[in-house]
């Protein structure tokens, strides 16, 4: 049975201890102390989380993508990170307001953690590439903060921060990169790190070289919902382009210099017209000026 030394814990019942089967262990989960971690106290990582599976098995209202169980926060937008060439889900990009976190986890070693070895090439890429990095003491042990380089829309180039986590856990490592204003508030950061800690990480017993990014699986009808977003978004994208064709129509001119649509299109021509066109010219008295048709109507989601 796991105890956690100074932390009260959630007893098990008689009637579950009975229900527990041969081999099954039993799981002691922690209560929280009293205090925020890395500000009142101590960040302990099997005690305050991100938890392994084998401390925090049931998913509680969590989004299972099988190697990670994120918690379900009312207002979070989520986006799933596709792999170029295998199509692999290799981590998970989530919106909280302003901020975003993208969270991914790597298969580890054993008996040691990898964090201060990554934590020391990211460095060194960032300062490579124009950008800079620092090594701080967070709330939640050694991160770095960053100023990542990148273009501007006018070309010149601009610098975001960044505030890169990194979390070993047993057999497993979980990094997470913040941006938006949590990436350089600590304020702004505090709830993004509460919800870091109630990440769940499942590895698997499978044996796998340390730093192999975990495959994540997408929820239940997440496929559907992806599917059904890129439809709306495709429809929306040709109602613009059949907009713009009949913008475009209204406004070519005639070979008389004339913009009215309805001449272009050669339609609202009565009988008359036609026969007129067809017989040798006559005298007659001038036609009135061509006026402004209508415009095609507008569509205001697109224009």
């Amino acid at each position: 049975m796991a105890l956690f030394g100074r932390r009260k814990t959630n007893r098990l019942s008689d009637e579950e201890l009975l229900d527990l089967q041969d081999g099954d262990e039993a799981v002691v989960r922690p209560e929280p102390a009293e205090g925020e971690p890395g500000v009142d106290r101590d960040w302990v990582r099997h005690e305050d989380g991100p938890y392994d599976i084998s401390e925090w098995r049931e998913l509680d209202g969590r989004i299972d993508l099988g190697a990670l169980r994120i918690p379900s926060v009312k207002g979070m937008q989520m986006r799933l990170d596709i792999e170029q060439g295998s199509g692999r889900v290799i981590g998970a990009t989530l919106g909280f307001g302003a901020s975003q976190a993208q969270v991914q986890v790597f298969a580890a070693p054993r008996t040691e953690g990898i964090w201060d070895e990554l934590r020391a090439e990211i460095a060194r890429g960032l300062v490579d590439s124009g950008g800079a990095a620092e090594t701080v003491e967070g709330r939640m042990g050694k991160e770095l903060r960053a100023r990542m380089p990148g273009r501007a829309p006018d070309g010149r180039v601009a610098y975001q921060p960044a505030r890169f986590l990194g979390i070993d856990g047993p057999r497993w490592f979980l990094r997470v990169v913040v941006g938006g204003p949590a990436a350089s508030d600590d304020n702004q950061a505090r709830g993004i790190l509460a919800f870091v800690r109630r990440i769940v990480v499942d590895r698997g017993d499978e044996p796998r070289p340390p730093r192999e990014v975990l495959t994540l699986t997408p929820p239940k009808g997440f496929a559907e919902a992806v599917a059904k977003e890129a439809e709306a978004r495709r429809e929306q994208q040709a109602q613009a382009r059949r907009a713009a064709a009949a913008d475009a129509l209204h406004k070519a001119p005639t070979a008389g210099g004339s913009t009215d649509a309805t001449s272009v299109a050669g339609v609202g021509l009565g009988g008359a017209a036609a026969t007129d066109a067809a017989e040798p010219p006559r005298h007659r008295a001038p036609e009135p000026a061509p006026t402004d048709a209508p415009q095609a109507p507008r569509n205001p989601d697109f224009t």
